[in-house]
């Protein structure tokens, strides 16, 4: 960076004292303007020494995460039966979600639903967006997709809605023949999701999340 500007000090210092010193003060517009001129070539200079490392940069994060399908592919695999229109609506919730925070995404199981009705499917989604914060939510009422700031938030309101709504849980399948009321369908189906660049998601099944302990 200092090799840049060293050459700006010196055409400073020796061009304008000696022009002012020769042709007096008349001098100093001329040599003000001249000094200008080498201050933009020299910005334009550092541009294009710092516009590669740039570009260069955003490269590596794209290699890195090329692998990683687009936000929108994401959703489309999560909700695979839902409109465009939705697929658009969650695709803007996520986009305001910050890099690497956990995100919960719920899928509704219609089995559980036909047992135990919509309104309790709704009021255990609202626990996932509200439990543990003050007049809030951590979904923008959106019922599906839960933005937490750390896994451990996430795991912490998962056990406090187990606690409340036990019955969003399954038995566990190696417990069930020993369990006279079985619990064989969970409430949905579970997804993490985490966004590792803009537009580009990481994400998986969590197959025992809906599992009681």
């Amino acid at each position: 960076m200092q090799s840049f500007f060293a050459p700006l000090a010196w055409f400073i210092y020796s061009t304008i004292p000696p022009e002012c010193a020769f042709f007096g003060w008349l001098a100093l517009p001329f040599a003000l303007l001249a000094s200008f001129v080498a201050i933009i070539f020299c910005i334009v200079q550092l541009w294009k020494v710092i516009t590669p490392c740039s570009i260069n940069l955003s490269s590596e994060e794209m290699s890195e995460y090329s692998d990683c399908p687009s936000t929108r592919e994401a959703l489309k695999t999560i909700f695979s039966k839902a409109s465009d229109e939705q697929i658009s609506k969650y695709e803007r919730q996520l986009a305001n979600i910050k890099i690497l925070d956990p995100v919960l995404i719920i899928v509704p199981n219609q089995n559980w639903i036909r047992q135990h009705g919509w309104n309790m499917y709704y009021t255990i989604m609202d626990s996932f967006a509200t439990n543990g914060l003050q007049n809030e939510r951590r979904d923008e009422n959106s019922r599906a997709i839960f933005h937490f700031v750390s896994n451990t938030e996430l795991y912490t309101v998962r056990c406090n809605v187990e606690n409340l709504f036990p019955n969003a849980f399954m038995d566990q399948p190696s417990l069930q023949a020993l369990i006279p009321n079985l619990r064989l369908h969970p409430i949905g189906i579970a997804w993490i999701l985490t966004n590792v660049a803009k537009r580009k998601s990481d994400f998986g099944e969590d197959e025992k999340f809906f599992v009681a302990n």
